[in-house]
């Protein structure tokens, strides 16, 4: 029996043997002072085989988007609306505002996250768009219908209205605007263009992504 027990040792230091097996050996050790030493090493030699490796920062706070726990949850329905994707995929999508690496800087304090919307809007430019505080999204002029959701932040469009979390900014087709990031904190909102804007007079449109 002692010599089942050691061939069973390794394969316990790595967590792999059913419940019974595992009960045979733990009562094994329990009465063998050396199989215990034995089997120490091998559970010293399976840490350095599957040394836990330290997540990103971001990581924790994406998975718990991912599952309805993230701090923009509130938004995962209407965003599901707003670029015709599920409501898992919505939470994912708004995931990406915590991930660093999704952020493409851009001159005057501006940031983009683009990302594929649903069958429906599968043509449109979606994304998200941060305003450092006083920066401002140059003058433009939309080629078809845009909706904008106010995430988290303040920002002036080009009325003087200013809109803040939750709030919705529908511009139709030919419309021309600005938005300007009020206070102290980032503007971020979503928003989803068809057919694209044009830039002081030339189009603008983002490369699509595989996000």
């Amino acid at each position: 029996m002692t010599t089942d027990v050691r061939e069973l040792l390794p394969l316990y230091a790595l967590g792999i043997l059913e419940p019974d097996e595992a009960t045979v050996v733990e009562r094994a050790v329990a009465k063998d002072a050396a199989l215990a030493a034995e089997l120490a090493g091998y559970q010293d030699s399976a840490t350095l085989l599957v040394a836990p490796v330290a997540p990103a920062a971001d990581v924790k706070t994406r998975l718990m988007a991912s599952i309805g726990g993230g701090r923009f949850e509130k938004f995962s329905a209407r965003m599901a609306s707003l670029y015709d994707v599920t409501v898992e995929r919505a939470r994912e999508i708004l995931g990406l505002i915590d991930r660093p690496a999704s952020w493409n800087p851009e001159a005057g304090g501006i940031s983009l996250v683009h990302f594929n919307g649903g069958p429906a809007y599968a043509a449109a430019d979606c994304g998200f768009i941060q305003l450092d505080p006083g920066a401002t999204f140059p003058p433009h002029k939309h080629l078809g219908e845009e909706a904008t959701l106010v995430i988290s932040g303040k920002m002036r469009d080009a009325t003087g209205r200013v809109l803040g979390p939750g709030d919705e900014l529908l511009q139709a087709e030919g419309s021309e605007h600005y938005l300007t990031c009020e206070g102290t904190e980032p503007c971020i909102f979503a928003a989803r263009a068809m057919n694209g804007i044009e830039v002081a007079g030339a189009p603008a449109r983002p490369s699509k992504p595989s996000l």
